[in-house]
């Protein structure tokens, strides 16, 4: 066979291959996308939920916003005057009571107002925050909460009923049991379609009652199954095309050394 067309049809060759790794990409985004688990790793620890000092220390970022949160750029899409905001928040909190007129502020407090039952500047000293209308005025009062009421609100933010959870969502939560129970320090990673009541949650099983929460993070990239072949695909499409420049080299140079010698 010419040196030329054995060239041509290695070159042809390998740049099919080339590409196998955008192929696997390609075919993986087609249909029904392939179950892939969770990167966080969940396990179970049976709780004593009438302890309020276990539950308010345990429980108390579940139900408290934190209000130094409002200075960070990442909250600006969640509230429309978050410097603002702050500073009415900490002024209440240092002096029992602050007052504002800046409807944007007032959307933000009625928000956190709405989403948790105590507001903080550090941990130390949590406030129930209440909402009053004095004319044009909004009276933001911040009284100081004991550990009585956070651990009672939390118990009633986190506590669920085990018969409360869906089938899918019980059959999940007796895997993480199982893994806890056997001593499994990665506990049980669940699959994309398997439901999961999300953390923080305490789940009551009859008189028993179970802290579900993350105990591990997994990196887990999510690779295509046939990402191995695509490479192996990719790396023939290199090695034809690299055969296909060779034999036009050897090729070329006996053709013309042939010439010569005539």
């Amino acid at each position: 066979m010419d040196h030329r067309r054995a060239a041509l049809l290695l070159a042809v060759a390998g740049l099919l291959f080339l590409p196998g790794v955008g192929y696997v990409s390609a075919l993986d985004s087609f249909g029904e996308p392939e179950p892939h688990r969770s990167s966080a790793s969940y396990g179970a620890a049976q709780i004593d939920v009438d302890n309020d000092t276990v539950m308010a220390e345990r429980y108390r970022s579940a139900v408290t916003f934190y209000a130094p949160r409002l200075q960070y750029r990442h909250v600006e899409d969640e509230f429309a005057a978050r410097n603002e905001t702050r500073e009415v928040l900490l002024r209440a909190m240092e002096t029992g009571r602050a007052t504002t007129t800046d409807e944007a502020v007032r959307a933000d407090l009625r928000s956190i107002q709405r989403n948790y039952s105590f507001v903080t500047e550090e941990y130390d000293g949590v406030y129930r925050l209440s909402l009053a209308r004095d004319g044009e005025r909004t009276v933001v009062t911040a009284t100081p909460a004991n550990r009585s009421a956070v651990a009672d609100a939390a118990r009633g933010e986190v506590v669920v009923e085990y018969e409360s959870l869906s089938p899918g969502e019980r059959a999940t939560v007796e895997k993480v049991l199982n893994a806890s129970r056997s001593g499994d320090a990665y506990g049980y990673r669940p699959w994309s379609n398997e439901s999961m009541p999300h953390p923080p949650v305490v789940v009551e099983k009859g008189d028993t009652h179970y802290a579900v929460e993350t105990v591990a993070h997994v990196d887990d990239f999510d690779f295509p199954d046939g990402l191995l072949l695509g490479v192996v695909a990719s790396g023939l499409g290199v090695v034809l095309l690299v055969a296909a420049l060779v034999v036009a080299l050897v090729g070329e140079y006996r053709s013309r050394r042939g010439g010569d010698a005539a």
